[in-house]
Protein backbone atom coordinates (compact mmCIF):
# COMPACT_ATOMS: atom_id res chain seq x y z
CA UNK A 1 0.00 0.00 0.00
CA UNK A 2 2.98 2.30 0.47
CA UNK A 3 3.83 1.89 -3.22
CA UNK A 4 0.21 2.60 -4.18
CA UNK A 5 0.11 5.78 -2.13
CA UNK A 6 3.39 6.95 -3.66
CA UNK A 7 2.02 6.22 -7.13
CA UNK A 8 -1.20 8.13 -6.44
CA UNK A 9 0.63 11.23 -5.22
CA UNK A 10 3.09 11.01 -8.10
CA UNK A 11 0.22 10.77 -10.58
CA UNK A 12 -1.57 13.68 -8.93
CA UNK A 13 1.56 15.76 -9.39
CA UNK A 14 1.92 14.53 -12.98
CA UNK A 15 -1.64 15.65 -13.73
CA UNK A 16 -0.86 18.96 -12.07
CA UNK A 17 2.17 19.42 -14.31
CA UNK A 18 0.04 18.59 -17.34
CA UNK A 19 -2.57 21.11 -16.21
CA UNK A 20 0.06 23.84 -16.01
CA UNK A 21 1.36 22.93 -19.46
CA UNK A 22 -2.15 23.10 -20.91
CA UNK A 23 -2.70 26.42 -19.15
CA UNK A 24 0.38 27.78 -20.92
CA UNK A 25 -1.44 26.99 -24.17
CA UNK A 26 -4.32 29.17 -23.01
CA UNK A 27 -6.86 26.39 -22.39
CA UNK A 28 -8.14 27.17 -18.90
CA UNK A 29 -11.07 24.72 -18.88
CA UNK A 30 -9.02 21.66 -19.79
CA UNK A 31 -6.25 22.70 -17.41
CA UNK A 32 -8.76 22.98 -14.57
CA UNK A 33 -10.27 19.58 -15.38
CA UNK A 34 -6.84 17.94 -15.27
CA UNK A 35 -6.13 19.65 -11.95
CA UNK A 36 -9.43 18.36 -10.53
CA UNK A 37 -8.46 14.85 -11.65
CA UNK A 38 -5.24 15.40 -9.70
CA UNK A 39 -7.35 16.35 -6.70
CA UNK A 40 -9.33 13.11 -7.02
CA UNK A 41 -6.09 11.11 -7.05
CA UNK A 42 -5.11 13.04 -3.94
CA UNK A 43 -8.41 12.00 -2.36
CA UNK A 44 -7.52 8.35 -2.91
CA UNK A 45 -4.12 8.97 -1.30
CA UNK A 46 -5.84 10.57 1.72
CA UNK A 47 -8.09 7.51 2.05
CA UNK A 48 -5.08 5.18 2.04
CA UNK A 49 -3.32 7.32 4.63
CA UNK A 50 -6.35 7.25 6.93
CA UNK A 51 -6.68 3.50 6.52
CA UNK A 52 -3.01 3.00 7.40
CA UNK A 53 -3.58 5.00 10.59
CA UNK A 54 -6.60 2.82 11.42
CA UNK A 55 -4.77 -0.45 10.78
CA UNK A 56 -2.62 0.00 13.90
CA UNK A 57 -5.78 -0.40 16.00
CA UNK A 58 -7.70 -2.84 13.80
CA UNK A 59 -7.74 -6.54 14.72
CA UNK A 60 -4.58 -8.34 13.65
CA UNK A 61 -4.95 -9.72 10.14
CA UNK A 62 -7.93 -7.56 9.15
CA UNK A 63 -7.96 -6.97 5.37
CA UNK A 64 -6.67 -3.55 4.38
CA UNK A 65 -9.33 -2.95 1.74
CA UNK A 66 -12.71 -2.36 3.35
CA UNK A 67 -16.13 -1.21 2.15
CA UNK A 68 -15.25 2.46 2.65
CA UNK A 69 -12.24 2.22 0.34
CA UNK A 70 -14.22 0.30 -2.27
CA UNK A 71 -17.03 2.88 -2.23
CA UNK A 72 -14.64 5.80 -2.42
CA UNK A 73 -12.67 4.29 -5.30
CA UNK A 74 -15.87 4.04 -7.34
CA UNK A 75 -17.16 7.56 -6.66
CA UNK A 76 -15.75 10.83 -7.99
CA UNK A 77 -17.72 12.88 -5.50
CA UNK A 78 -16.70 10.75 -2.51
CA UNK A 79 -13.05 11.40 -3.35
CA UNK A 80 -13.75 15.12 -3.60
CA UNK A 81 -15.67 15.09 -0.31
CA UNK A 82 -12.68 13.52 1.42
CA UNK A 83 -10.44 16.20 -0.08
CA UNK A 84 -12.83 18.86 1.23
CA UNK A 85 -12.68 17.42 4.75
CA UNK A 86 -8.89 17.21 4.65
CA UNK A 87 -8.54 20.81 3.48
CA UNK A 88 -11.08 22.11 5.98
CA UNK A 89 -9.66 20.35 9.05
CA UNK A 90 -5.97 20.82 8.19
CA UNK A 91 -4.98 18.22 10.77
CA UNK A 92 -1.36 18.43 9.69
CA UNK A 93 -1.13 22.16 9.21
CA UNK A 94 2.36 23.57 9.56
CA UNK A 95 2.54 27.30 10.14
CA UNK A 96 3.12 30.05 12.67
CA UNK A 97 -0.59 30.15 13.51
CA UNK A 98 -2.85 27.16 14.27
CA UNK A 99 -5.23 25.85 11.63
CA UNK A 100 -8.63 27.54 11.46
CA UNK A 101 -11.25 25.00 10.28
CA UNK A 102 -14.11 27.50 10.60
CA UNK A 103 -12.38 29.96 8.30
CA UNK A 104 -11.53 27.15 5.89
CA UNK A 105 -15.16 26.02 5.78
CA UNK A 106 -16.32 29.57 5.19
CA UNK A 107 -13.99 29.72 2.20
CA UNK A 108 -14.61 26.24 0.81
CA UNK A 109 -18.36 26.10 1.38
CA UNK A 110 -20.42 23.05 2.30
CA UNK A 111 -18.93 19.67 1.53
CA UNK A 112 -21.77 18.45 -0.72
CA UNK A 113 -21.92 21.63 -2.78
CA UNK A 114 -18.12 21.82 -3.07
CA UNK A 115 -17.79 18.23 -4.30
CA UNK A 116 -20.67 18.59 -6.77
CA UNK A 117 -19.29 21.88 -8.09
CA UNK A 118 -15.83 20.49 -8.76
CA UNK A 119 -17.21 17.36 -10.39
CA UNK A 120 -19.20 19.59 -12.75
CA UNK A 121 -16.24 21.89 -13.36
CA UNK A 122 -14.16 18.87 -14.34
CA UNK A 123 -16.75 17.77 -16.91
CA UNK A 124 -17.08 21.35 -18.17
CA UNK A 125 -13.45 21.32 -19.24
CA UNK A 126 -13.69 18.00 -21.07
CA UNK A 127 -17.02 18.03 -22.89
CA UNK A 128 -19.12 20.18 -25.20
CA UNK A 129 -22.58 20.74 -23.71
CA UNK A 130 -25.60 23.03 -24.01
CA UNK A 131 -26.86 25.54 -21.48
CA UNK A 132 -30.43 26.11 -20.32
CA UNK A 133 -31.14 28.41 -23.25
CA UNK A 134 -29.88 25.92 -25.81
CA UNK A 135 -26.55 27.65 -26.34
CA UNK A 136 -23.39 25.67 -26.98
CA UNK A 137 -20.92 25.38 -24.09
CA UNK A 138 -17.41 24.56 -25.24
CA UNK A 139 -14.43 23.79 -22.99
CA UNK A 140 -12.52 26.58 -24.72
CA UNK A 141 -15.06 29.06 -23.36
CA UNK A 142 -13.90 28.62 -19.76
CA UNK A 143 -11.85 31.55 -18.49
CA UNK A 144 -12.07 31.20 -14.69
CA UNK A 145 -8.38 31.15 -13.75
CA UNK A 146 -9.14 31.78 -10.07
CA UNK A 147 -10.83 28.40 -9.55
CA UNK A 148 -7.94 26.71 -11.38
CA UNK A 149 -5.38 28.35 -9.09
CA UNK A 150 -7.39 27.17 -6.07
CA UNK A 151 -7.32 23.56 -7.29
CA UNK A 152 -3.58 23.69 -8.04
CA UNK A 153 -2.89 25.00 -4.54
CA UNK A 154 -5.11 22.31 -3.02
CA UNK A 155 -3.24 19.48 -4.75
CA UNK A 156 0.13 20.86 -3.64
CA UNK A 157 -1.11 21.35 -0.07
CA UNK A 158 -2.42 17.79 0.18
CA UNK A 159 0.82 16.38 -1.20
CA UNK A 160 3.11 17.87 1.41
CA UNK A 161 0.69 17.78 4.35
CA UNK A 162 0.08 14.06 3.87
CA UNK A 163 3.81 13.42 4.15
CA UNK A 164 3.96 15.54 7.27
CA UNK A 165 0.94 13.68 8.60
CA UNK A 166 2.65 10.33 8.12
CA UNK A 167 5.41 11.39 10.50
CA UNK A 168 2.99 12.93 13.01
CA UNK A 169 0.76 9.85 13.16
CA UNK A 170 3.67 7.40 13.27
CA UNK A 171 5.28 9.33 16.12
CA UNK A 172 2.04 9.45 18.12
CA UNK A 173 1.49 5.73 17.65
CA UNK A 174 5.08 4.94 18.63
CA UNK A 175 4.61 6.96 21.82
CA UNK A 176 1.40 5.06 22.57
CA UNK A 177 3.22 1.77 22.09
CA UNK A 178 6.01 2.79 24.49
CA UNK A 179 3.68 3.98 27.20
CA UNK A 180 4.64 6.38 29.98
CA UNK A 181 6.44 5.23 33.15
CA UNK A 182 5.22 6.53 36.53
CA UNK A 183 6.83 9.80 37.57
CA UNK A 184 8.56 10.36 40.88
CA UNK A 185 7.28 12.85 43.44
CA UNK A 186 10.33 15.00 42.70
CA UNK A 187 9.36 15.15 39.03
CA UNK A 188 5.77 15.99 39.94
CA UNK A 189 6.91 18.78 42.26
CA UNK A 190 9.03 20.17 39.46
CA UNK A 191 5.96 20.21 37.24
CA UNK A 192 3.97 21.94 39.99
CA UNK A 193 6.64 24.61 40.17
CA UNK A 194 6.49 25.16 36.41
CA UNK A 195 2.70 25.54 36.44
CA UNK A 196 2.82 27.87 39.43
CA UNK A 197 4.86 30.31 37.36
CA UNK A 198 2.28 30.40 34.57
CA UNK A 199 -0.35 33.13 35.06
CA UNK A 200 -3.91 31.87 35.14
CA UNK A 201 -2.97 28.19 35.35
CA UNK A 202 -4.36 26.44 38.42
CA UNK A 203 -2.91 23.18 39.70
CA UNK A 204 -4.44 20.16 37.97
CA UNK A 205 -4.48 17.29 40.45
CA UNK A 206 -5.79 14.86 37.84
CA UNK A 207 -2.68 15.55 35.78
CA UNK A 208 -0.43 14.83 38.74
CA UNK A 209 -2.34 11.64 39.57
CA UNK A 210 -1.94 10.43 36.00
CA UNK A 211 1.80 11.20 36.20
CA UNK A 212 2.06 9.04 39.32
CA UNK A 213 0.27 6.16 37.62
CA UNK A 214 1.94 6.37 34.23
CA UNK A 215 0.40 4.63 31.24
CA UNK A 216 0.91 1.16 29.85
CA UNK A 217 2.02 0.83 26.28
CA UNK A 218 -0.63 -0.03 23.71
CA UNK A 219 -0.11 -2.92 21.33
CA UNK A 220 -0.15 -1.85 17.69
CA UNK A 221 -1.36 -4.34 15.10
CA UNK A 222 -0.87 -5.03 11.39
CA UNK A 223 2.78 -4.09 11.21
CA UNK A 224 2.92 -4.52 7.42
CA UNK A 225 0.27 -1.86 6.84
CA UNK A 226 0.55 0.68 9.65
CA UNK A 227 2.76 3.76 9.61
CA UNK A 228 6.35 3.61 10.85
CA UNK A 229 8.95 6.18 11.82
CA UNK A 230 12.23 6.18 9.87
CA UNK A 231 15.02 4.10 11.35
CA UNK A 232 17.30 5.99 13.77
CA UNK A 233 20.19 7.59 11.94
CA UNK A 234 18.48 7.53 8.55
CA UNK A 235 18.84 10.49 6.22
CA UNK A 236 15.91 12.90 6.82
CA UNK A 237 16.11 13.99 3.18
CA UNK A 238 16.32 10.54 1.59
CA UNK A 239 12.91 10.94 -0.09
CA UNK A 240 13.74 14.30 -1.62
CA UNK A 241 12.90 14.17 -5.32
CA UNK A 242 11.41 10.67 -5.23
CA UNK A 243 8.09 9.91 -6.99
CA UNK A 244 5.21 10.71 -4.66
CA UNK A 245 7.26 13.28 -2.75
CA UNK A 246 7.12 16.07 -5.33
CA UNK A 247 5.06 18.45 -3.18
CA UNK A 248 7.19 17.84 -0.10
CA UNK A 249 10.32 18.42 -2.20
CA UNK A 250 8.97 21.74 -3.48
CA UNK A 251 8.03 22.81 0.04
CA UNK A 252 11.43 21.91 1.50
CA UNK A 253 13.23 23.73 -1.30
CA UNK A 254 11.02 26.76 -0.77
CA UNK A 255 11.86 26.76 2.94
CA UNK A 256 15.56 26.38 2.16
CA UNK A 257 15.43 29.34 -0.22
CA UNK A 258 13.60 31.40 2.39
CA UNK A 259 16.22 30.58 5.02
CA UNK A 260 19.02 31.49 2.60
CA UNK A 261 17.30 34.80 1.90
CA UNK A 262 16.91 35.59 5.61
CA UNK A 263 20.53 34.69 6.34
CA UNK A 264 21.76 36.92 3.53
CA UNK A 265 19.94 40.00 4.87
Amino acid sequence: MVELQDALLANADRLLTAALAVLDLGTVGLARSLAILAMEESGKAIALHERRVEMAYAPEGEPFVNARLENLWASHQEKLKLVHTFLAEERYWFGTEPADPERNLAYLGTIKRWALRHDRLKQRGFYVDIDGAGGVLEPTGVSDRESLIDVINHVHQIGWQLRLGEHIEAKQQAEEARGVPPRTEAEIEKMRDIFSRLPGRAADEELYDSMRQGREGRKLNNDDYRLHLPEPGSNPFENLGKPGYEAETRELRRLAEELDRLESQ
